[in-house]
């Protein structure tokens, strides 16, 4: 049986508190799952706020794309582990997570190393009292940390639909899987360290909502920016907990983005 760990700061980490994760093909016990405390949210967005003031935020664009290749490139290398990862989560088949889910999971990374390298900026000459006018342009800067809220029917395809922009422009996350598919997101953990990302840049804790690591790394004042994925009622009341502060959410929910 798999024991699957939050990572956080370039490790795998336990908690006291477990989870079991069972097979929705016939309700059997096929990991256990690390459930993410309050202390432990916080030392993934500590680290994922340390990463952000190094590297990373600084990395030219044109490496932090290469970066982004790297991480699409070792997915591929791993294709069969996803796809096995994403198959005993949902119960997909296997042809759909194989043809489908797995290769758009890893190429959303490569789309937007591309298209973070093409971004414009906006630049308008405004007049001034004195005759002479000024030129006014846009400088686009990484938001922060990036608290991550995942699905569970397509959990590969819609986490890496959101980790890859944060990432490819500078920020930081902190991934929230669902409680029912945890294994693609400890995968892509292994892939990070595989291939050199700076440790904090990508961290996963696992656990429910209320009252657990969903409410944590939302309600928490380290997070810059909230991304979600999910249940209407449950986006709801992010956004109540993204007012605090003013801070910029996306939701897709019941199919609609209301971001």
């Amino acid at each position: 049986m798999k024991a699957i760990s939050n990572f956080i700061a370039g490790e795998f980490l336990s908690s006291g508190a477990t989870f079991e994760k069972r097979s929705p093909v016939n309700n059997e016990v096929i990991a256990t799952v690390a459930e993410a405390s309050r202390e432990d949210v916080d030392k993934a967005v500590t680290s994922a706020r340390t990463a952000l003031r190094g590297s990373w935020a600084k990395m030219p664009t044109a490496d932090r794309s290469d970066m982004l290749y790297a991480i699409a490139n070792e997915m591929t290398r791993r294709f069969d582990d996803f796809v096995d990862a994403e198959t005993a989560d949902t119960g997909m088949p296997a042809s759909v997570a194989r043809h489908a889910f797995v290769p758009r999971g890893a190429a959303n990374f490569k789309i937007f190393a591309d298209m973070v390298k093409n971004v414009p900026t906006e630049t308008y000459e405004m007049a001034t009292p004195d005759g002479k006018g000024a030129l006014n342009y846009s400088v686009r800067r990484p938001v922060g940390v990036v608290g991550v809220i995942c699905p569970w029917n397509a959990p590969l395809l819609l986490m890496t639909w959101k980790v890859a922009p944060a990432l490819a422009c500078g920020n930081t996350v902190v991934v929230k899987p669902s409680e029912e598919s945890p294994q693609s997101a400890a995968l892509l953990g292994e892939v990070m360290n595989t291939v050199g990302i700076p440790k904090g840049v990508y961290n996963v804790v696992n656990g429910f909502g209320p009252g657990s690591a969903g409410e944590f790394v939302t309600t928490h004042p380290g997070v810059n920016a909230i991304t979600f994925t999910g249940e209407t009622r449950t986006g709801a009341e992010i956004s109540k907990a993204a007012a605090v502060g003013a801070r910029p959410v996306s939701l897709e929910m019941g199919g609609k983005n209301a971001g």
